[in-house]
């Protein structure tokens, strides 16, 4: 990056910071610390709602997954709108009809502490996860591309945003979560504008269309396998799942029934069970306030998704006209430039140029409306030459971090995704662009960890410190365990960041480690709500067979991530069900 950019680049982030600090001044309580005073504005709240889930993962990983793998990631969030309005109509008024600080706290006024306090473990787990994976994956990428080192990039995030969010709570969250959010939208819109001059000219608009169209990037919305006989073969998959190749109903990754009914589950889940959304919704004055929050999640999400994913595309369309590098990580590239390497990425390089060039003009051809079946195969055929150079140039760079004489695991050959949008930025955008862009994404990613931070700290000093530790504790007490352990959770996070190495799309992964938890936190809030008669027993019996459910599936089927969230949700009925069939007491 130019001086200039530099320039702006530390005027945002100092200006989010310092503005966040000084909103939360006067927090003298647990309730101004966590909930804002209850005063939050509903679109503020709802913003922080989609910063804290889009952030980095969404400028950085959405964008590289719609460029390897087009529209297809949008369909995991056909369920988002429906499940705010379930949400809206059973969990918000289950919130609001207590001043609770914590969703676990419903979990014991409803059954009882046992249940509440493995929930809300469950989510400190699954939270401190999560939240290493989208502090390093992001930060090993700009680390890699601004030259900076990665340790310094790690703890520079991990500083930063422990120190607002310790000394501002949740209303310097929501206020740097606000300024990201617009920053983020702005910026990515401006791209857009970019590509969408650097693309149309050469192909024409429907040229890009066409082009697009036949490399299979528009696939926003796909129904295989299930295909027209999706009665029948879904008999078919529940009766035999394992060993049914890419074909498998259940081990499609992305399609509409995955989107719909997973995606769903997952959505009802993050939204309504964990700890950094529905702090959000504890923060506004009324329930209705806490609706709007989450309606407008709802309803610009998903539209947002399709845009960011449209410029992954759209990255995609610029890079058959300008050529793309054949590794847009600047690291593997110096690492296969050795003695032993060296010859065989040159020649990968010279087979990668000849394949684009074939490509372009077949591209050219093809948004000329020539859609021959002679361009068609032509066309796809050098696209996936491409991919099967790329993918060789990754495992060459394998070989050398592990050693050419050792054995080499072919599953961890690293992959490049989030490294394409922040490549293309800092060679294409033009400068203050730039400086703003790199700006947001460093930003967002401190919006994903504050708000985590104060979600962690919430859990763990109202749930756990609160109730077993110290419950007579005064407001000044508690105020301090909590600054205290919100910077306890910015080390182990900090420190966790880094045990995350080699991820592949930064989106997918948080969206794995989330769906491994989340379906159980849900079922035992569903429980909750659906029967009257599931007792303490069945709601800490159920949450823990839904957790088994999904450990025994990952280690046995062959079953997609989206899946294990209605799988949870499912076991935590079953064993509930049973265990309140067997002779829990009866709730009042």
């Amino acid at each position: 990056m130019s001086w200039i950019d530099w320039i702006v680049f530390a005027s945002f982030l100092t200006y989010v910071v310092v503005d966040g600090i000084r909103k939360g001044r006067g927090t003298k309580t647990l309730e101004d610390y966590f909930a804002g005073g209850r005063s939050i504005p509903w679109w503020a709240a709802g913003l922080s709602i989609m910063a804290t889930q889009a952030s980095a993962i969404t400028v950085i990983g959405t964008t590289g997954q719609g460029y390897e793998s087009g529209m297809e990631f949008v369909q995991i969030y056909l369920g988002l709108a429906f499940a705010m309005v379930l949400l809206s109509i059973f969990f918000v008024p289950m919130y609001r009809r207590s001043p609770i600080l914590t969703a676990y706290e419903y979990l014991e006024e409803r059954f009882d502490a046992r249940t509440r306090t493995m929930a809300s473990i469950i989510f400190l787990l699954s939270r401190c996860l999560a939240f290493g994976v989208v502090i390093y994956a992001p930060a090993v990428v700009m680390s890699a591309l601004l030259e900076v080192d990665l340790l310094l990039t790690v703890l520079f995030i991990g500083v930063l945003t422990t120190i607002y969010t310790m000394l501002g709570g949740v209303k310097a969250v929501i206020a740097t979560d606000v300024k990201q959010m617009t920053v983020i939208i702005g910026g990515l819109v401006l791209v857009l504008i970019i590509l969408l001059v650097k693309v149309v000219p050469t192909f024409g608009f429907f040229g890009v269309l066409d082009v697009l169209g036949a490399t299979g990037k528009l696939n926003a919305v796909e129904f295989e396998p299930a295909s027209t006989n999706f009665w029948p073969r879904l008999s078919e998959y529940i009766t035999s799942p394992l060993d049914r190749g890419e074909s498998s109903f259940w081990n499609d990754k992305y399609n509409f029934w995955s989107g719909t009914f997973g995606g769903l589950f997952l959505m009802l889940s993050y939204f309504g069970c964990d700890q950094t959304q529905v702090q959000r919704i504890l923060t506004n004055a009324t329930a209705d306030e806490s609706r709007k929050a989450l309606l407008l999640s709802a309803f610009a999400k998903v539209p947002m998704q399709a845009v960011v994913l449209f410029i992954g595309v759209m990255l995609y369309a610029f890079y058959v006209i300008e050529g793309s590098p054949l590794l847009f990580n600047p690291n593997d590239r110096e690492a296969v430039k050795t003695d032993q390497s060296s010859p065989r990425y040159a020649q990968y390089e010279l087979d990668h140029e000849a394949a684009q060039k074939r490509r372009k003009e077949m591209a050219l051809r093809i948004a000329k409306s020539d859609s021959s079946p002679e361009v068609l195969a032509g066309f796809r055929e050098s696209t996936k030459e491409i991919a099967e150079l790329r993918k060789a140039s990754r495992h060459l760079v394998l070989e050398e971090k592990e050693g050419l004489g050792g054995s080499i695991d072919t599953r961890k050959t690293p992959k490049d995704t989030n490294y394409i949008f922040p490549a293309f930025l800092l060679d294409h955008v033009p400068v203050v662009l730039l400086g703003l862009m790199m700006a947001a994404i460093f930003a967002a990613m401190m919006s994903s960890a504050d708000s985590a931070l104060n979600a962690l700290t919430a859990s763990s000093v109202i749930d756990i410190y609160k109730r077993w530790f110290n419950p007579g504790a005064d407001e000044a007490q508690s105020l301090f365990a909590s600054k205290v352990t919100t910077v306890f959770w910015g080390v182990a996070a900090t420190g966790a960041a880094l045990l995350f190495q080699g991820t592949g799309s930064v989106i997918e992964v948080v969206n794995k480690v989330g769906s491994f938890f989340y379906g159980s936190l849900l079922g035992v809030f569903v429980l909750g709500l659906a029967s009257r008669h599931a007792g303490p027993t069945a709601g800490f019996l159920g949450l823990i067979g839904g957790m088994v459910f999904v450990l025994v599936t990952h280690l046995t089927l062959d079953v997609q991530f989206l899946w294990y969230n209605v799988i949870g949700c499912v076991g935590v009925l079953l064993v509930g069900g049973i265990a309140t069939l067997a002779g829990s007491r009866r709730v009042s």
